[in-house]
C-alpha cells in the first residue's frame, strides 16, 4: 500500500506529522525559557528601583513601588494587579524557589506550573520552602496544572497541618454567595440556569437568610445566605437555624450528611484517633484540616484499609475488609488511578471504564497490574488501535502516540503526615483510612 503524503511537502504524511510534534515541544521549551528570562529580568529591576528610588514590596501602596508596578505593566502591557503579581512571582522564585527558576530555564517546567508553586507557597514557612520545592516539584513535568495544583495543595497541608485548621476558620468566615453572569443570557448559580433563574434563586436565598437574621444572631447576612444555600442543597430537614451560643461553631449537619453517599476521605490514623493534625483528603477536592476530617469520621458507619508508603504515597497492599474480590478490586483501583490514566486528562476514577490493557479476548488477565481507569473518550480513542499503551511495575502506564511519542501517566500520590524522613528500609507508618460511608451504586457492602 503505497503510504499517504503530504500535498504541500510530498514527505509521508506521517513523517511530517512527527517532525511538527517535534516543532511544537521545541517551540514550547524555548517559551519556557523565556519566561524565565522575563522574570529574572523583573526581579532585576526590581532590584535596581529598591536601590535607586527606595520602592520596597513590603509596601506596595508607596509611590515609588507604584511607579515601578506602572512601568512593568506599561511594558508588558497588562493591569497593575497583574503586573504585582509579575513582580511577586519573580523576587519568589529568584530568591525563595530558584530550583524552580532552574527548570523553567531548562525547560522541564512550564510557567503555569511555577506560579502554582509559588502561589500555594503563600503564608508557608520559609523554614519548609525547600521541603516543599523538593517534594512538589518532580511532578512537574508528570502532572497537568490542575492535578499539580492540587498535590501542591497536599504537600503544603502536610507540612503545616495546625495551621491548615485555622486557615480554614477563618476562611469559612468570608462564605458567601454570588451571581456570575454566563453568555446568551445565561449566569453562574451554583449551576448554569437562564439568567432570570439565577437572579430569582439568589434573591430567595437572601430572602431566607433575611429572616433568620434577628435577635443576637452574630452571622453575617453574607455568611447565612452561605448558609441557607449549603441547607438547601445538602439537608433535606430544612434550613439551619441560628445557633443558640453567639461563640459556638456554626452547626453543619446537613453537610455531613450531603457527603455521605460515596464520597472518600484520606484521613491518616492518628488524626482520625486524635493524636494528630495532620491534614486529611477529600475526594475530588484536595486537603481538608484535621476538624473537619474527625467529624466526617465521627459519622462514618465503616472504613476500609488502605496502607501507603511513607516515603511516596503510593498504594502498597489493600485491606481484606470486604467479602466479594471484585469489589475490592474496583476500589483498589479507585484510590490507585484516582483519574482517567489518559496523558492530561482529569476526569474522575468514578465516572471512568475500568480497562483492560491486554484485552481479554486477547488473554489479558484481570488483575491489578492489567487494569486501569479510562474515561468513555479516551477509551475509545484506546481501542481504536493508534495510541498504544503498556503497563508497566508500579503503575506507571506509558502511552505511545500515533506519531511515535511516548508519555506516561503515574498513579495518583499522596501527601499525608511525611513531615518527618523515614529510613531507608523502615516499615511504612503512614496508614490511610478510606471512608467510605454508603454501599457503593453496584450494591457491593461497605468494609467494616
Amino acid at each position: 500500500m503505497t503510504p499517504t503524503r503530504s500535498a504541500t511537502t510530498g514527505t509521508p504524511a506521517g513523517e511530517v506529522a512527527r517532525v511538527l510534534v517535534d516543532r511544537l515541544e521545541q517551540s514550547t521549551v524555548s517559551a519556557r525559557r523565556l519566561a524565565a528570562e522575563r522574570y529574572a529580568i523583573i526581579d532585576q529591576l526590581r532590584q535596581v528601583a529598591e536601590a535607586e528610588t527606595g520602592a520596597s514590596w513590603h509596601d506596595p501602596d508607596d509611590l515609588a513601588w507604584r511607579d515601578l508596578r506602572a512601568e512593568v505593566a506599561a511594558v508588558i502591557h497588562i493591569h497593575e494587579k497583574a503586573a504585582q503579581a509579575q513582580l511577586d512571582t519573580a523576587r519568589r522564585l529568584v530568591h525563595d524557589f530558584p530550583t524552580t527558576l532552574d527548570g523553567m530555564q531548562d525547560g522541564t517546567v512550564s510557567e503555569r506550573h511555577a506560579q502554582i508553586l509559588v502561589r500555594e507557597a503563600t503564608g508557608l514557612s520559609p523554614d519548609w520552602f525547600t521541603e516543599y520545592e523538593t517534594r512538589l516539584l518532580p511532578s512537574a513535568a508528570l502532572l497537568i496544572p490542575t492535578r499539580f495544583e492540587k498535590l501542591a495543595r497536599e504537600i503544603r497541608a502536610s507540612l503545616e497541618p495546625e495551621a491548615l485548621i485555622q486557615r480554614h476558620q477563618e476562611a469559612l468566615a468570608d462564605r458567601r454567595i454570588a451571581v456570575e453572569a454566563a453568555p446568551d443570557g445565561m449566569a453562574w448559580f451554583g449551576a448554569l440556569l437562564s439568567a432570570e433563574d439565577a437572579i430569582g434563586a439568589a434573591a430567595a436565598v437572601t430572602g431566607i437568610a433575611k429572616g433568620l437574621k434577628v435577635g443576637d444572631e452574630q452571622r453575617t447576612l453574607a455568611q447565612i445566605e452561605a448558609d441557607v444555600f449549603r441547607d438547601l442543597l445538602v439537608d433535606a430537614t430544612g434550613v439551619t437555624p441560628p445557633p443558640t451560643d453567639a461563640t459556638a461553631p456554626v452547626p453543619s449537619p446537613g453537610a455531613r450528611r450531603g457527603v455521605r453517599a460515596e464520597v472518600l476521605v484520606h484521613v491518616p490514623v492518628m488524626t482520625a484517633m486524635g493524636t494528630s493534625d495532620d491534614a486529611a483528603v477529600l475526594d475530588g477536592y484536595g486537603p481538608i484540616d484535621a476538624d473537619t476530617a474527625r467529624q466526617l469520621c465521627a459519622d462514618a458507619p465503616g472504613f476500609i484499609r488502605v496502607l501507603t508508603d511513607p516515603e511516596d504515597g503510593a498504594t502498597l497492599s489493600f485491606g481484606r475488609t470486604t467479602y466479594r474480590v471484585p469489589a475490592e478490586l474496583k476500589r483498589y483501583l479507585r484510590v490507585r488511578d484516582e483519574v482517567c490514566r489518559f496523558v492530561g486528562c482529569t476526569r474522575s476514577a468514578s465516572l471512568c471504564d475500568i480497562d483492560h490493557t491486554i484485552p481479554w479476548a486477547e488473554d489479558g488477565e484481570t488483575v491489578e497490574t492489567n487494569l486501569a481507569h479510562l474515561c468513555r473518550g479516551h477509551h475509545r480513542l484506546k481501542e481504536r488501535g493508534r495510541w498504544r499503551i503498556r503497563h508497566d511495575p508500579g503503575g506507571t502506564l506509558k502511552w505511545t502516540s500515533p506519531t511515535g511519542h511516548t508519555y506516561q501517566t503515574r498513579p495518583a500520590q499522596r501527601a499525608l503526615g511525611r513531615r518527618t524522613p523515614v529510613r531507608v528500609g523502615a516499615p511504612p507508618r503512614a496508614m490511610t483510612q478510606w471512608l467510605l460511608a454508603n454501599a457503593s451504586p453496584t450494591g457491593d457492602e461497605p468494609g467494616f
